[in-house]
């Protein structure tokens, strides 16, 4: 069986934080990548997913191996038709861009597999799904960071190590945590009204410049997808 190693990454304007809590949002994945189905949360380390190759629909479970609140996310798959073992890891490039690197190695099974890995089809996908995630975080988890609570528990060796209440409650006591968006407002409290106002306009002048051209951006990645696919 030939493996397949595709190593991709992207650079996205939120912080990490925020990035890593919607990256755990696995239930939105079929809103915003294109070939995703449905995705299952049995339990923290189990995930049961569903997506369309070429013309047919496709079914795997992978398992988490070890995940570290933004850091990293490790995970082993199997399914009848192939598999995707994986790491994802989250890197702070300065407080409000984050680079993701995905790193994978895929296992083709089946006929329509096999083909598309001659093609390099799934490098082009990894790709493209995570150009919309980027999208997505940019659109649409900026402008309501308060409401996105990702899982901040970790695990090691497939076993729950420490809980995401455990975490949160830890995260409480240290006054450590919450979203980017609650971070900044703890620390501009501290200061005078002045200069808090100032910054929470600058803060809403470049949301609102990322989503906009994020926004022109959007149909010529449709067309750039449009023509990885054809190729």
């Amino acid at each position: 069986m030939k493996v397949t190693n595709i190593i991709e990454h992207t650079d996205i304007g939120a912080p990490a934080r925020l990035v890593y809590d919607q990256w755990t949002q696995f239930q939105d994945y079929p809103s915003f990548m294109k070939k995703v189905i449905s995705v299952d949360q049995a339990d923290d380390t189990k995930l049961n997913w569903k997506a369309k190759i070429f013309w047919s629909a496709r079914t795997w479970e992978s398992t988490i191996v070890e995940q570290v609140p933004d850091e990293h996310i490790v995970w082993r798959s199997k399914g009848p038709k192939g598999h995707v073992d994986g790491t994802v890891s989250f890197h702070e490039l300065s407080p409000n861009l984050t680079r993701v690197l995905v790193v994978l190695e895929y296992h083709p099974q089946g006929f329509m597999e096999r083909t598309g890995n001659i093609w390099r089809a799934q490098g082009r996908r990894a790709r493209l799904e995570l150009k919309h995630f980027r999208r997505y975080v940019m659109t649409n988890s900026l402008t309501r960071a308060d409401e996105i609570e990702g899982w901040r528990g970790e695990i090691r060796d497939s076993e729950v190590v420490r809980t995401h209440e455990e975490a949160m409650e830890e995260e409480e006591k240290t006054g450590k945590g919450g979203s980017a968006t609650s971070k900044d407002k703890g620390s501009e409290s501290a200061k005078d009204s002045k200069d808090s106002d100032a910054k929470a306009s600058r803060n809403g002048r470049s949301t609102r410049s990322s989503s906009s051209g994020t926004s022109r951006n959007a149909k010529s990645e449709d067309r750039e997808e449009e023509y990885e696919e054809a190729r």
